[in-house]
């Protein structure tokens, strides 16, 4: 093993080599820009080893594992005026609230071990779910029967796992597979009531539309059943909440970070390489800086190795315009073919909390809608695709709703006061008590609203299946071929969607961008003698 110091030499002269007079130009550059007044536009420098396009926690992940190895010259551009992609604490009075990632999934990872390491973690974790279940007339559904179903479906699921390592005969989705599964159990259940058996219908829809926020999907009949197995837990307590909110472990993600190294409000327009490049050895630049990275705003940076850390949501929409020539179809089908829905939060504020203040939650129960119902939508159908309210345990006096799919697309287009008049009139209905307040104030969150996420996190589709892709088949590396050498790894995408075991998590992307990341500082060492003069 290399000491730090000697890795960095290493490193210096690895990739300096014969265009050292090119490599003192860019930091140049980059000196000058510490010393440029407040205000003044932060110039790019014209080269570096490494550009990370994106400071959420993948570009965060690989950026500090490339410096830990003394990769020179890293560069982070970001689209947005702040770190942390999906992580959006929003403060609030005396407290804060979190517009996008709201917990820690487990303790066995690189984000819990942060903020436990400075002092970040609540001393409360959350439970979802929480009773009573009403329905839209008032009327409270027994415990005990909620309970019930509950653990039916928490079993089914369960069972869905076993699918992970099959390669034929398997269900076709999840949602079938539960449909499936919890039509057997109605059919054995010969001793229930016509009623009991719509109620259970009725559970059983609600966990469809939590199941469809928690995989930030439209339906979960385009759910892998196959992959539902994959996901791994980290162990430990799960829900695990900050104390000051998620961007603070952003803040100690980036605060040892060198000055200048990210460079806000640098939205990325177009990638460009080079597929084919000559000998390192014939003294031609664009073998050692195969990649030209060009920002909206018409900067370009050259760069030897390109970590792109953008959501499956934002490359959906852009890939095929922003990488010349266009990203192998290896990638591009895996892009297309991975799921990206919407999940958004509705905070309601009051002066002060109008339920029981042993009040937890309020769940909503629908009834079984009708298929052959050809009614016209009601004002606030979008109120269909969210479970219900929850009270912030930290804020009393706020509740919170989660919503996804088209209910959430269709939010983010209604006024505020909308959204608090619709959520209003469904808690009168469901509460039984005309009087219910409006909220004084909501703050929401519009992720797909966002061009640079457009969405919440990802999930592998049933046509993923059929065409044999999942996340790991991102993180194949895309590669220049080099005249008399081996091939180059140009381009690497990382991000939760991008973690086999560990996506939908923040902890998932920071490992993903770390594993990218390695990747290249192996391809470095192994080539450290092509690098040299």
């Amino acid at each position: 093993m290399f000491s730090r110091d000697s890795q960095q030499n290493r490193y210096f002269r690895m990739v300096h080599g014969a265009f050292e007079s090119g490599w003192r130009e860019a930091n140049r550059i980059l000196r000058d820009v510490k010393t440029i007044p407040f205000g003044w536009q932060q110039r790019k420098p014209q080269k570096c080893s490494v550009i990370i396009i994106g400071a959420g926690m993948a570009g965060l992940g690989a950026a500090r594992e490339l410096l830990a190895a003394g990769v020179p010259d890293v560069l982070i551009l970001e689209a947005q005026e702040k770190a942390g992609g999906r992580v959006c604490t929003l403060p609030v009075e005396a407290g804060h609230i979190e517009l996008g990632a709201q917990w820690i999934h487990g303790e066995d990872n690189p984000i819990y071990q942060a903020a436990h390491k400075h002092n970040l973690l609540s001393n409360t974790t959350s439970v979802e779910g929480l009773g009573p279940y009403l329905k839209i007339d008032g009327t409270e559904l027994c415990s005990s029967l909620v309970a019930h179903v509950s653990h039916k479906i928490s079993c089914i699921l369960e069972d869905c796992e076993e699918f992970v390592n099959c390669n034929e005969n398997y269900p076709p989705s999840v949602g079938q597979y539960l449909r499936d599964r919890f039509q057997e159990y109605i059919d054995c259940c010969v001793n229930d009531s016509p009623e009991d058996k719509i109620l259970k219908w009725e559970l059983f829809n609600w966990h469809l539309r939590f199941q469809e926020i928690d995989n930030s999907c439209t339906n979960l009949g385009s759910l892998s059943a196959k992959d539902w197995g994959k996901y791994k837990f980290t162990g430990g307590e799960d829900c695990i909440n900050l104390s000051e909110g998620y961007s603070s472990v952003i803040d100690v993600l980036i605060q040892d970070l060198p000055e200048k190294i990210i460079h806000f409000n640098s939205p990325v327009k177009s990638v460009v390489w080079n597929e084919n490049l000559p000998s390192k050895s014939a003294g031609n630049e664009c073998s050692v800086f195969p990649v030209t990275v060009i920002c909206e705003d018409g900067s370009a940076v050259c760069a030897s190795h390109v970590i792109v850390t953008c959501s499956i949501g934002f490359l959906k929409a852009n890939h095929q315009n922003m990488f010349k020539p266009s990203l192998p179809s290896s990638l591009t089908s895996v892009i297309e073919a991975l799921g990206f829905g919407v999940v958004d939060k509705i905070f309601l504020f009051y002066d002060e909390p109008w339920w029981d203040s042993k009040q937890q939650a309020f769940q909503i129960v629908r009834t079984v809608p009708d298929k052959t119902d050809s009614e016209p939508k009601e004002a606030d159908w979008w109120l269909n695709d969210f479970t219900g309210f929850d009270v912030l345990s930290h804020k009393p006096a706020i509740l919170l709703a989660w919503v996804g799919g088209n209910g959430a697309v269709h939010m983010e287009g209604l006024d505020e006061d909308v959204v608090g008049e619709h959520c209003t009139n469904l808690l009168r209905k469901c509460v039984k008590n005309p009087e219910t307040p409006l909220p004084k104030y909501i703050k929401r969150s519009t992720w797909f609203s966002n061009p640079y996420i457009r969405g919440g996190y990802s999930h592998t589709t049933s046509t993923c299946d059929k065409i044999g892709c999942g996340p790991k088949d991102l993180t194949v590396p895309v590669y220049c071929n080099i005249e008399n050498s081996e091939k180059h790894p140009v381009i690497l995408l990382a991000g939760e969607a991008a973690h086999e075991s560990h996506f939908s998590t923040t902890h998932g992307a920071f490992e993903s961008g770390q594993a990218q990341a390695r990747k290249l500082v192996n391809y470095l060492k192994e080539n450290e003698n092509k690098f040299t003069c």
